[in-house]
């Protein structure tokens, strides 16, 4: 495939992200440019620094002047019940009119601001692709006004993100529509894919599974602390999917083999002051330090002072930071439930609940140098089949497709 424009709808961009989302835009976006992919990126704020790479489209101006009240945009959602973990039951027929809170409003604006957007400048496209939900009404949008090809790329879906399956009916609403009207589906991992057949009635046939990459990680200075005491990192939003409360689990249990653990709590969530409390409750604030939300070189400098890395989460569509901490040579210790297995085969893999068992191997880790050597080369010889530019590959043969059955 040669030089295709692609319109890429975005919801965050490094240094404004979150997490993963933003890390695996910038990555991906960067290897399909040095395939010769032209790239229009619209972003619902305006961005601080140029990209070289791509144009990037701010709606910022656009976005924040669209009414907000009983006059704005109707936003027309399915009518789908989504309770336990229940199925999500697709009927184009059943169409209803949605109150507004502010997130919807924000979401159905971004679809109406970037249109307007795309037309004053002009921009062409062959293909449109959403990354999740919250493009995916603006996606869905173009393609009706563009008569332009959709692809919808899922890093996550709300049945990740609340595992107990009793998440935001709006969100698993937009998530339903979009993925029904995209014309491919592309899922960051097998169990991603898995996910999408079982709860949204996803046509396997209709879904790629392209896993996201990594790029070669860059020197930096080892931040030296606490050189006197082994160190154990978690690094996620703080959240019921990433299972931060058993890695509090499992250092109360390392640490009546090894006291002079240290353990290190990096992000922010809504889970952050009943962490906080439960550590407390424990008597673990001498041996947990929570670090906040860290970005960019404050990551790579945790991920490479760590002699440990925990991944504990309870549905993890892929997990990028597992594979930042390989880079590292740091060993990496993941849950069943999460898609980097299915590139990372060296990781130590457990149940996320079962902290036994990641206690015990985190005690081997560190009292055992030759095991810990040969899981460092086992995880690093893991990677030799990762990049972005193995990902961007497999991307662009999925827009060739799309492409070749509308000639």
């Amino acid at each position: 495939m040669g030089n295709n424009q692609i319109l890429m709808l975005g919801w965050e961009y490094p240094p404004h992200n979150s997490g993963g989302l933003g890390v695996a835009c910038e990555g991906l976006t960067q290897a399909l440019a040095d395939g010769g992919t032209e790239i229009c990126f619209t972003l619902p704020y305006e961005h601080p620094v140029d990209i070289d790479h791509m144009h990037v489209l701010s709606c910022y101006s656009r976005f924040v002047t669209l009414p907000f009240g009983k006059n704005s945009p109707p936003f027309q959602a399915y009518s789908t019940q989504a309770s336990g973990t229940s199925k999500i039951n697709f009927d184009p027929k059943n169409v209803r009119s949605m109150s507004f809170s502010e997130l919807e409003y924000k979401v159905n604006a971004y679809a109406n601001s970037i249109l307007d957007a795309v037309r004053q400048e002009h921009i062409a496209s062959d293909v449109i692709h959403a990354h999740d939900w919250m493009t995916y009404p603006a996606a869905q949008y173009l393609k009706k006004k563009l008569h332009k090809p959709f692809v919808a790329h899922v890093h996550s879906t709300e049945f990740d993100r609340v595992p107990t399956g009793n998440g935001n009916p709006f969100i698993t609403h937009v998530e339903a529509e979009g993925l029904h009207n995209a014309d491919r589906v592309i899922a960051v991992s097998e169990l991603t894919k898995s996910v999408l057949m079982d709860k949204y009635g996803v046509a396997e046939d209709k879904i790629d599974v392209v896993h996201n990459g990594i790029d070669v990680a860059p020197k930096i200075q080892t931040l030296q602390f606490a050189q006197d005491r082994p160190v154990i990192v978690f690094m996620g939003r703080l959240t019921m999917q990433k299972g931060a409360e058993y890695f509090l689990q499992l250092a109360k249990k390392v640490l009546t083999r090894i006291p002079n653990a240290l353990f290190v709590v990096a992000g922010h969530g809504d889970q952050y002051s009943m962490l906080l409390l439960e550590n407390a409750k424990q008597k673990l604030s001498s041996s947990v330090i929570f670090a906040g939300f860290l970005r960019d070189q404050q990551k790579d400098f945790l991920l490479d002072r760590a002699d440990v890395f925990v991944m504990p989460s309870i549905s993890e569509p892929f997990g990028l930071v597992a594979l930042e901490a390989v880079q590292r040579e740091t060993p990496v210790i993941i849950s069943k439930t999460s898609g980097v297995k299915e590139v990372l085969p060296g990781a130590i893999v457990f149940d996320f609940w079962d902290t036994d068992l990641m206690a015990e191997s985190i005690e081997k880790l560190l009292r055992d140098p030759t095991y810990y050597e040969q899981v460092v080369d086992q995880q690093l010889a893991s990677l030799g089949e990762v990049s972005w530019k193995k990902s961007a590959e497999k991307i662009k043969e999925v827009y060739q497709r799309i492409l070749n059955r509308r000639k």
